[in-house]
């Protein structure tokens, strides 16, 4: 069974790290890619960038190699509902742009319902958007839902449902309704998506009270990397036959 699986920042996955012995990286570039082996699954995990841009390329790419049995997207969101607090993990059950009307719902097989109830993974609406918004303002888009803002999970749901590859999104909680970052990401990104030092040092410099703000992030983002990572270990770990009967009953419905 071959998995794909995609990660925007090297924080979203370094736990995995530890998790499983075999990692191996495969190439640095233009995407850092990573291969290593379970009983019966070959994982492979690709480094896209932040961005709907940045995940579409990535994919774009690696689907021109190899059509994956399942695809999974794993990173941060921004909560929009007082529930979702930091680090809690949650899985798409639909999923849509903040500016689009086109929604994508996912058909999940009685395996998978079960094994997110047992891992107290939170089923959500995923709002994708280019760039990170006001919380609380784009919570009403959810209309009451349980719901994430992310920045990719409705562009890889697009790809998936075109390709008709099965495709699922596990994201953990980075930063909750009531928080709010302190900077903008697009300053302290570069063109790929990518977190970018100079950009950090830059906006510390041009205001100091950012450093709090990036501390205060940094350990909200090691706390959601450890509950995201965890849980996407364990869905991993379900023994090959049964998780590739669970990708074969994953429905993708675009209204």
């Amino acid at each position: 069974m071959r998995i794909l699986i995609l990660t925007a920042l090297p924080q979203e996955y370094s736990f995995l790290k530890k998790l499983f012995p075999s990692w191996r990286l495969v190439r640095k570039r233009p995407t850092k890619k990573f291969a290593f082996k379970l009983p019966g699954k070959e994982i492979i995990l690709i480094e896209c960038g932040m961005g709907a841009g940045s995940a579409q390329k990535a994919l774009g790419v690696e689907l021109a190699g190899f059509s994956p049995d399942l695809l999974i997207f794993s990173g941060f969101a921004g909560g929009l509902h007082p529930d979702l607090q930091t680090g809690v993990v949650c899985f798409a059950v639909s999923a849509r742009g903040i500016f689009s009307e086109e929604v994508f719902q996912f058909r999940l097989p009685d395996a998978l319902s079960d094994f997110l109830a047992r891992n107290n993974i939170r089923p959500v609406l995923m709002l994708s958007a280019e760039t990170a918004g006001d919380k609380q303002a784009l919570s009403a888009l959810a209309f009451g839902q349980m719901a994430v803002l992310d920045m990719e999970t409705a562009t890889v749901a697009a790809t998936a449902w075109n390709n008709k590859i099965p495709f699922i999104s596990l994201r953990a909680v980075s930063d909750p309704i009531g928080h709010d970052l302190g900077f903008n990401l697009s300053d302290i990104s570069d063109e790929r998506g990518r977190i970018s030092l100079t950009g950090v040092l830059l906006t510390v410099m041009r205001n100091p009270a950012t450093l709090r703000a990036f501390y205060l992030s940094w350990c909200n983002s090691r706390r959601a990397a450890r509950n995201l990572c965890g849980s996407v270990a364990a869905f991993l770990g379900i023994p090959a036959p049964l998780l590739g009967k669970i990708a074969g009953e994953i429905k993708i419905e675009r209204q």
